[in-house]
């Protein structure tokens, strides 16, 4: 039995009629970036996480079942320098088979700690730009490449320095692969604060703003927080990570009203972290790399459905 029935057959037990299948293909708006984050390539193992459970195939698969159609995939600098391009390589390939859509993500400098700025005592801020000119390089024939995030999770609040490293580095992007990429320009304070944030480069028709935001740092009352962090860039904005454990009550409630405000917004592009299980402060869409937490996949067709 295809994965489509099982998961109608799930809605129709609950009594959810606000989510409808038809055949294998979910309805909803199909301009909504409804993307996942699939990490590993900015970890020490250098691949993918779960995929020593399941092939691409696999994979890819059940994301298109449960309606996924974009991936933001991280990696590091350190993956960049070290060159060994053969998974990643097998990934896009497979990823263009299946028509999803890509965001590159610079997560981190080293492979094995989170970067506080595009720069640090071991990687120069040139080094870090030369890394996005040899991945983009290797993978600007795909045409599902379709973004570049610049830099995951600034983590200092100084944003008149970020809006300066922002600008150089699409700039410098730009000047290498002119006209090619739509970017994602993230927040200060670990990318969760986007007020104050501002490039200024001649092609803002492709500069798009990307809060990430979460309920363990995140703190009441929520729609008063949202609209000052993020509120004055909803024009022209995704959600680049989001994410909650479902058994802990009290970050269920708060995905709830985030998706309420988002829909309300008509801020529906995300980027949902993460694909698989094992990130430590919010698990995943897979529950141990095989079996899917149908009660995320429901709130998220909640923020998808049509409007």
């Amino acid at each position: 039995m295809r994965l489509g029935t099982l998961f109608n057959i799930f809605l129709l037990i609950l009594g959810v009629e606000s989510v409808s299948l038809r055949g294998n293909n979910l309805r909803f708006d199909e301009d909504v970036i409804r993307g996942t984050n699939w990490f590993g390539f900015e970890t020490e193992a250098s691949d993918l996480q779960c995929i020593w459970a399941h092939d691409l195939d696999w994979h890819l698969k059940r994301m298109q079942d449960v309606g996924f159609n974009w991936i933001r995939l991280p990696y590091s600098l350190q993956y960049v320098q070290t060159g060994y391009w053969e998974k990643m390589d097998a990934f896009f390939e497979k990823a263009s088979e299946y028509n999803f859509k890509i965001v590159l993500d610079c997560h981190r400098l080293h492979n094995n700690r989170q970067s506080p700025k595009p720069y640090d005592r071991t990687y120069s801020f040139n080094s870090f730009l030369e890394g996005w000119k040899t991945i983009l390089t290797r993978y600007k024939d795909y045409d599902n490449l379709t973004h570049v995030d610049i830099f995951n999770e600034f983590q200092s609040g100084n944003y008149e320095e970020w809006n300066q490293l922002a600008t150089e580095t699409l700039l410098f992007i730009e000047n290498e692969f002119p006209g090619r990429f739509l970017y994602m320009v993230g927040g200060v304070n670990w990318g969760g604060n986007l007020r104050n944030v501002k490039v200024n480069v001649p092609f803002m028709d492709r500069v798009i703003y990307s809060i990430h935001k979460y309920s363990f740092s995140d703190t009441a009352p929520y729609p008063e927080k949202w609209k000052y962090s993020f509120g004055s860039h909803t024009d022209q904005m995704n959600v680049g990570e989001w994410g909650y454990m479902t058994e802990i009550k009290s970050q269920v409630s708060w995905a709830k009203e985030f998706v309420k405000y988002l829909r309300n917004n008509n801020i529906r592009d995300t980027y949902f972290w993460t694909w698989t299980q094992n990130s430590f402060d919010t698990k995943g869409i897979l529950t141990d790399c095989t079996n899917v937490d149908y009660q995320k996949i429901l709130l998220l067709h909640e923020l998808w459905g049509k409007m």
